[in-house]
């Protein structure tokens, strides 16, 4: 009976190693088919391009003739190969919106999360400058604003159907920005220096009984323009832009001002500098739609994807030729409008000179006055710099971010007549960007 029982032990024994030899086989196809099918797919991907979820360019596939024989034998050019197939491989965005979702589920936040007070306020109400410009409807306008609901999730704001990045004053970097603009008035002395500053949306947008939620703006460009010397003449956007709150000079969903916000922005600077403004009138709209920028890729807030903005522009200086520098040595350069027809999506506010690029050369001959000018700017002047190219002979626009040599250099070697700083006013109190304007003293 003890050899029975034995023997049946054993048989069970069997059975059961075979049944788990069964389990590790389907473990091993299905991650065989896994693993087959993203090798396939290695040779059905994409080179490059930009990810509108991630706001950033994907990697492209490096090129051997352009590796250096120790980028090839430290890794870096293989570590390339890898940046790329991480960036590029099929159905990748379908795969991050899942990972996304799956997140959600599990109650996981994938970014900032924001509740926008719902209003009947459409995006064409907002818009339409005609229907804005009368006082009875700025008062209207402001009403709706102050009964707009306001919740603060980290520095973003939801304000009614827009998303704001509430302001906070950098006293010590404020006076060091001012303090480097004083020393180029001073350092610049064969040129009229300017300097621009631009309130950013949350100052006019922020209803009254919420504005502890952020810093006022209007002292601090007061305290600035303060500071910057005889040698600099201070151009204030800020009551401009305040009479035309209620116009759409700012996106809802980014962080920048619209085209028309930065125009008004251009005419308060003609009427400082001595120069007959352009009649934006006299151009035909273009109209790029469903722009989601910077906010909605932080907070993924639904009511901005579902009511998106636009971009929409006047192509001011659109006849004439661009050269636009793409890297910091000035040594790869392409020669293009000054409007961008590629621009698209998250990235439509790079319709406005391509992007940022270290330096941009844009020369109108029907303008015969010889008059140069060059500005040094963050994205804020991206919309604002070309509505100059109906005033100047040569414009010279420099991203202080990307741009290398000394300014001074850079302005005797051109005979620039005016130089124009343009900064919005988080960018006045980044020590980042003020680092970067003390970069071009030398």
């Amino acid at each position: 009976m003890s050899d029975l029982m034995h023997k049946y032990k054993q048989e069970e024994e069997i059975k059961h190693e075979r049944e788990v030899k069964l389990s590790d086989y389907i473990n091993i196809g299905v991650c065989t088919l896994i693993m087959l099918f993203f090798f396939v797919s290695m040779f059905f991907t994409t080179n490059g391009g930009f990810s509108e979820q991630e706001k950033r360019d994907l990697a492209t596939f490096p090129k051997l003739s352009e590796t250096s024989i120790e980028e090839f034998f430290d890794g870096e050019y293989f570590s390339k190969i890898g940046d790329f197939y991480k960036d590029n491989f099929v159905h990748r965005q379908e795969f991050l919106a899942l990972s996304d979702t799956i997140d959600k589920f599990k109650g996981i936040d994938t970014g900032i999360k924001m509740t926008v007070a719902a209003n009947n306020k459409s995006t064409e109400d907002i818009n339409n400058t005609e229907e804005q410009k009368t006082q009875e409807d700025d008062s209207q306008a402001d009403e709706e604003l102050n009964n707009a609901k306001v919740e603060r999730v980290g520095s973003l704001l939801s304000i009614d159907n827009m998303v704001c990045e509430a302001y906070g004053f950098n006293e010590p970097t404020v006076n060091e920005y001012a303090e480097v603009i004083k020393k180029f008035g001073d350092t610049l002395t064969n040129s009229h220096v300017y300097n621009v500053l631009v309130p950013t949306h949350v100052e006019f947008a922020l209803p009254a009984k919420y504005k502890k939620l952020s810093a006022e703006q209007k002292p601090v460009i007061d305290l600035v323009f303060s500071k910057i010397g005889d040698n600099v003449t201070p151009v204030d956007t800020y009551s401009i832009l305040k009479e035309h709150r209620n116009e759409y000079i700012y996106f809802r969903s980014d962080h920048h001002w619209t085209q028309l916000g930065a125009y008004y922005g251009y005419t308060e600077f003609c009427k400082v500098a001595g120069l007959e403004p352009v009649d934006i009138n006299d151009y035909e709209t273009e109209k790029i739609e469903d722009f989601l920028g910077t906010y909605y890729s932080a907070s993924k807030e639904e009511k901005l994807r579902e009511n998106p903005d636009y971009v929409e522009y006047r192509p001011v200086g659109g006849d004439l030729v661009a050269t636009i520098y793409q890297n910091s040595a000035l040594t790869k350069s392409f020669e293009y409008s000054p409007y961008s027809d590629y621009s698209k999506g998250a990235n439509a506010y790079g319709v406005f000179l391509h992007g940022d690029n270290p330096l941009t050369v844009i020369k109108n001959p029907e303008i015969t006055t010889g008059k140069k000018a060059v500005v040094i700017k963050e994205s804020y002047g991206n919309a604002f710099a070309p509505f100059l190219t109906q005033n100047y002979s040569e414009l010279y626009v420099i991203d202080m971010r990307y741009f290398n040599d000394n300014l001074k250099g850079f302005v005797d070697k051109h005979q620039i007549d005016d130089v124009i700083f343009i900064n919005n006013m988080v960018a006045v109190g980044s020590q980042a960007r003020v680092d970067e304007l003390k970069k071009l003293l030398g």
